[in-house]
């Protein structure tokens, strides 16, 4: 993993709204690993073309006349390299965007951008009014052979219930990227009012009477995961699949929203823990630099040293004693292989992350109660090749 630390402070674009780089970043790092990924296997699937859709569009804050710092001209930067990527192998696929914005004067600014974005090479259209009630319309655009991967990000939460997502949720051939809006949706949670709209958002009801902050954030989070899985489009050979990547406070030790990923593909959820690891370290870079920047603000003093300097890069989701007692419970009924399938499976049950769980097995390898018995020589850092569907054991039982 990365231990570099320069280039800690978001870029003078994203000052104040440090929380949107960090979801930006995550979104160009996942498209462009998707996007290559459905591409170069594009005609083993049937597909030959790849849309992506923008629910809740903007541009919202802009300060670069490209849009370089929103979803907007993140999105069709990536899909243009990704095509012209493609093309270089021989892999000629059409390439949409989509992008939906409901205010007017917003939308505005908008289509003027679009219409000098528009190439051969890429198509872009903008649809004008509100997400819900143009789902027939985006499903439409859609079509039923493209391979499409769907981006909303609200302003709000209402727009993002459940039922109302679930039109598009069984479309097959599509993945989702969901901003769900925890800060607000746990402060109304608590409101007897909203009851019955907090349940509509996640799909059922919750009882949150006396949990406390780390609970109820669970419930609702992994009870709207859980419901939108029900509703994706799956089968028995590739079931729902749901991850979600926690988005902190600028400033305070408290979750802003959490990103929530679906799929149907384990290869996915691999895949977006790893960028949500590596988007970990960016994001406690960024924040120790932006409260360091708010301290020097308050005092009138610089201090002696960087902020990043005091960030630990390597502790994960979890300590590794605790995910070193997971591998142990999940090795004792005897030897596992562990492929793409079951590493996903993991991943997404726990919710820790890649780095996480290759660490405690270094620890366990290295007291002695784990073994993989397809491992040739050491491996320090990577003990489990995931991809080649490794078997591990206790060495209890590899004696």
């Amino acid at each position: 993993m990365p231990k570099e630390k320069r280039g800690a402070q978001a870029p003078d674009e994203y000052r104040g709204r440090e929380q949107a780089y960090i979801k930006h970043e995550l979104l160009k790092a996942y498209l462009q690993k998707l996007f290559m990924i459905i591409g170069m296997s594009a005609s083993r699937l049937g597909i030959r073309e790849i849309c992506y859709v923008d629910g809740f569009a903007g541009p919202w804050s802009s300060t670069s006349e490209n849009l370089a710092d929103t979803s907007i001209g993140i999105s069709l930067s990536i899909l243009s390299q990704c095509k012209a990527d493609l093309s270089k192998v021989k892999q000629d696929l059409r390439f949409r965007a989509l992008f939906v914005e409901k205010d007017k004067k917003v939308f505005s600014k908008l289509n003027d951008f679009l219409e000098k974005w528009n190439s051969q090479e890429l198509e872009a259209n903008a649809f004008q009014g509100d997400f819900v009630s143009l789902l027939g319309q985006i499903q439409e655009w859609c079509g039923t052979r493209a391979f499409v991967f769907f981006f909303l990000d609200p302003k709000g939460w209402k727009d993002v219930r459940v039922d109302m997502l679930s039109p598009l949720l069984r479309r097959r051939q599509s993945e989702f990227l969901i901003n769900f809006m925890y800060e607000n949706v746990n402060r109304t949670a608590s409101m007897v009012d909203w009851n019955e709209k907090i349940a509509a958002l996640l799909g059922e009801p919750v009882d949150m009477s006396g949990l406390d902050g780390s609970s109820r954030e669970k419930l609702l989070v992994d009870t709207y995961r859980k419901n939108l899985k029900r509703e994706l489009a799956a089968s028995e050979s590739r079931p729902a699949r749901s991850a979600h990547v926690r988005v902190l406070d600028r400033k305070r030790e408290r979750p802003k929203y959490h990103l929530v990923y679906l799929t149907s593909h384990p290869r996915g959820i691999v895949e977006f823990m790893q960028i949500s690891e590596n988007l970990q370290q960016i994001q406690k870079l960024v924040r120790a630099a932006t409260k360091q920047v708010a301290r020097v603000t308050r005092s009138g003093q610089n201090e002696l040293f960087d902020g990043s300097d005091l960030v630990d890069l390597e502790s994960g989701n979890v300590g590794n004693e605790v995910v070193q007692a997971y591998w142990l419970n999940y090795l004792a009924g005897g030897d596992k292989r562990i492929g793409e399938e079951q590493f996903a499976d993991i991943l997404e049950q726990t919710g820790w992350f890649p780095g996480d769980f290759q660490r405690a097995l270094v620890r366990l390898i290295e007291v002695g109660a784990v073994r993989n018995l397809d491992a040739k020589g050491k491996r320090p850092k990577q003990p489990l090749h995931w991809k080649d569907g490794e078997r591990l054991s206790l060495m209890e039982r590899s004696q």
